[in-house]
């Protein structure tokens, strides 16, 4: 039994010794590049890369306040051309949406199970033959990248409902639809 835990020792011992010679050897490497550089030239490099640090917070945290900003200004941008889509539905009048769509926009929808794609003044027409009715919506989705945003409602007019998505592009000062993709919902 004595075997036993002199063997287990042995084995510590090796491992314990194998271990405090690689901190050795560590520890004189760091000796050997530390005392290669004047103590001048260690705090000149910890001091400036505080300062680089504390710079860079001061950059990210401006930073975020400017991007909260221009994110709130382009979510406003763009829900109102999805804001003007809703009111030309509210009430029957097509001529409301058109400053919301690009000229060259496009609606798409798939009708038992075939591609249908037209240009939106088609849109536009049928607002304007519909009688003016409840219409709201409901954001889900709103997705912004530099001039371009794709957007997700679900939308209601009168008793019908659709999940609308739409594919806007900044024009000017504007945001501009040129694509409305709906599926009717239940």
């Amino acid at each position: 039994m004595k075997n036993i835990p002199e063997q287990k020792n042995i084995i510590l011992s090796y491992e314990d010794s194998h271990a405090d010679s690689l901190r050795q050897s560590i520890g004189k490497a760091s000796k050997k590049i530390f005392s290669a550089l004047p103590g001048f030239a260690i705090i000149s490099t910890l001091t400036i890369g505080g300062l680089l640090i504390s710079c860079q917070d001061n950059y990210n945290q401006n930073n975020k306040t400017e991007v909260m900003q221009n994110n709130q200004e382009q979510k406003e941008g763009i829900l109102k051309a999805i804001d003007l889509y809703v009111e030309a539905g509210r009430k029957g009048d097509g001529i409301i949406a058109k400053p919301a769509f690009a000229s060259t926009a496009t609606m798409s929808w798939s009708e038992d199970g075939v591609l249908k794609s037209v240009p939106i003044q088609v849109l536009f027409d049928g607002f304007s033959a519909a009688e003016p009715m409840e219409a709201n919506y409901k954001l889900t989705t709103l997705d912004v990248e530099g001039d371009a945003a794709i957007v997700r409602i679900q939308s209601q007019f009168g008793p019908n409902k659709y999940a609308d998505m739409f594919t806007l592009v900044k024009d000017g000062d504007d945001w501009k639809i040129i694509s409305k993709i709906y599926q009717v919902t239940k």
